[in-house]
């Protein structure tokens, strides 16, 4: 959804675009995340499901609990905008 909003204002900028793709170097993730931004700007529909859940390493860390938290608000923030988040 991102990248299709990203191709949608490179309309307007005679086709230039600049995204971001902020998953780090976790192997596994970025992968889909390469995929997923190229469909988007390339306009092909798909699927994206995380391909893992949360890392065992993180499960019993304190701070994944604010940070579900801090997402939380800040969908609760922005759904009127984002129509992806209601």
């Amino acid at each position: 959804m991102i990248t299709s909003k990203v191709r949608e204002m490179a309309e307007i900028c005679q086709g230039k675009a600049i995204d971001l793709i902020a998953s780090g170097y976790n192997k596994t993730v970025l992968p889909y995340s390469w995929l997923a931004l190229i469909c988007g700007l390339a306009g092909i529909e798909m699927k994206i499901s995380e391909p893992h859940g949360v890392a065992p390493t993180y499960e019993g860390d304190p701070s994944l609990a604010d940070t579900k938290q801090v997402i939380g608000e800040v969908k609760r923030y922005l759904k009127d905008y984002w129509k992806c988040l209601n």
